[in-house]
This record gives C-alpha cells, structure tokens and sequence, in this order.
C-alpha cells in the first residue's frame, strides 16, 4: 500500500467512524447550521448553475439547498456512511449525484469546466492529512477546472478556543491559497452566531476565475 492510498484509507475510516453515530456535526439540526446555510447561499449571486461540483458533501444537507439552483451537481465525500444517507434523502433531486470520492484522488479537470465549486468546512481537514504541497497542487487543479466567470465558495470555522485546526491564521493560510493559485475575490464576510452554547465565526469568501 503507498503512502497515498494508507491517508485515504485512514481519512475513510475516520469519517466513517464519526457518521456510523448519526449526524456528528448536527447538520441537518442545528438552528446555527440552518443560517449558515442561508448565509451560504445568499452569498451566491446567480440563480442557476450548469455544472456544480461540492467538495465533502456530508449526507447532502447543503447539497440539497444547491440543487435547485443546478443543471447538474456532482456532491462527493470520502466516508461511504455520508454518502449512504445523502442519497437516501435525495428526494427528487434527480440533477445531483452523489458519490463516494477523496477528492485528492479525483480529476476534477475530467468533468469540468465548473460553473461552482463549494468547499464548506472542508479543507483544513486536507490539511491535517496531507502536505501543504498536496493541498496547494488540489488548489490549482481546481482553479484550472473553473471556466472563467466561474466561482469557488469557501467557508471555514475559525477560531483559537475551538480546535487547533481552526486558528484563525491557519484558515487565512488556506483562504490565501486559493488567491495565490489564480481566484479574485469577489465577496467576504464573517458570519457569527452560538452553536451547543460556543461563539463561532465562519469565514466565508466567494472566489470568481476572472
């Protein structure tokens, strides 16, 4: 087994481990969570998507805000157990496809362009698993699978008291990356609330390939 394979199989089964409990970040119900998502989605400025690719999909809670507003939407996450309850709450949503996938083993570049990319709390947990060069080299994929005009939405919790991955610097590093790679930044904002009585920031930025 290569040392690639050996971090994939272990973020696998982390992320399965923690969905095997049910919904371990109370997703689909926490009232902080719901307007996260509104803030999310309003941050957004076009109605309707060609081609959406979301990046740690979870078991499809915010997939299933974006898919009215897609032609297409690809949704992807490594743990097999999200994956299983995403579709399994799919609905009518017939424009999206759920799937198991590392993205760090997947092309994006394959079937893109992409009109939208949205990768919501889901990097610094790359970069607890791999290299900053691997996540750096994942960054300008996704750039260059971006049609021009296109966007990449980026959210992350950030702060000091909440877990070492979250550091504020840390988050700014990664949010730095995506415009070292190519991305301008057309909007940001700092969205604030309380979640299980613990006061949290969300960074979220909305990048456009110009």
């Amino acid at each position: 087994m290569t040392e690639r394979e050996r971090i994939s199989l272990k973020a696998q089964s982390f992320f399965d481990e923690l969905w095997k409990r049910g919904d371990p970040w109370e997703l689909e119900t926490s009232d902080f969570e719901r307007k996260r998502y509104a803030r999310l989605i309003a941050m957004l400025d076009q109605s309707k998507y060609a081609r959406i690719l979301e990046i740690g999909c979870g078991a499809g809670a915010f997939t299933r805000l974006l898919a009215p507003m897609a032609q297409r939407l690809i949704a992807l996450d490594v743990s097999s157990r999200a994956i299983a309850a995403a579709r399994a709450a799919q609905g009518s949503f017939k424009e999206v496809e759920f799937r198991v996938a590392n993205v760090m083993d997947y092309e994006p570049k394959a079937e893109g362009p992409w009109d939208l990319i949205v990768m919501s709390e889901t990097v610094y947990y790359l970069g607890w698993l791999y290299s900053f060069f691997d996540v750096t080299w994942l960054a300008s994929e996704l750039f260059a699978a971006t049609r021009v005009g296109g966007e990449l939405l980026l959210a992350n919790t950030q702060g000091d008291a909440i877990e070492p991955l979250l550091r504020p610097s840390i988050i700014r590093t990664y949010h730095n990356l995506f415009s070292n790679v190519g991305y301008n930044i057309r909007a940001e904002e700092v969205f604030s609330g309380t979640k299980n009585g613990v006061s949290i920031e969300v960074l979220i930025t909305l990048f456009e390939k110009m």
